[in-house]
């Protein structure tokens, strides 16, 4: 595949994540982006589970680069964002960075505009988080509950989702 394309949506890829990480701290309240942004928060577990564990970008470009590539076997390897740090410890730090700012932002914008109830926001934030890192850290626990986890997940984001959507 075309090295430049790749890293091109790389860059991308890792601009998406900084831009989710910042949104809350920079941008003030707008009803439509605050919601659009907390569809997007949202969403983003979905197509994990509907994708077996996969980012759709970083599966995109697994199957560009090799044709036989499977959906969901290695979905940990987020190679298109990684290639961009000088090393694999350098992303796992940006990494730990992200998730931590990414859950500071939505709680600002959820606080400021959706308000979804504590009972319902935190569980999804800590769903969110479990699932992230058993991705990320190949700990694979939500595979020994399957389809436990996935379910009671998806309820939450269903539940927040519709939230979002009736304010």
């Amino acid at each position: 595949m075309n090295c430049i394309l790749y890293q091109y949506i790389g860059i991308i890829h890792l601009g998406a994540m900084i831009f989710e990480d910042i949104y809350g701290f920079i941008l003030g309240k707008n009803i439509l982006l605050d919601r659009l942004y907390m569809i997007v928060f949202v969403s983003t577990p979905f197509s994990w589970i509907i994708c077996k564990d996969e980012c759709i970008v970083s599966y995109l470009m697994k199957k560009l680069e090799n044709k036989q590539y499977i959906i969901g076997n290695e979905p940990e390897n987020a190679k298109d964002i990684i290639d961009l740090f000088k090393n694999e410890q350098q992303y796992l730090i940006f990494y730990n960075l992200h998730n931590l700012l990414r859950m500071f932002s939505v709680s600002i914008v959820n606080k400021r505009t959706t308000t979804i109830h504590d009972l319902f926001f935190i569980p999804t934030c800590i769903f969110y988080l479990c699932y992230n890192y058993d991705i990320t850290y190949r700990i694979n626990y939500r595979k020994k509950v399957y389809p436990y986890f996935q379910i009671i997940f998806s309820l939450y984001l269903f539940t927040c989702f519709y939230k979002i959507l009736t304010l």
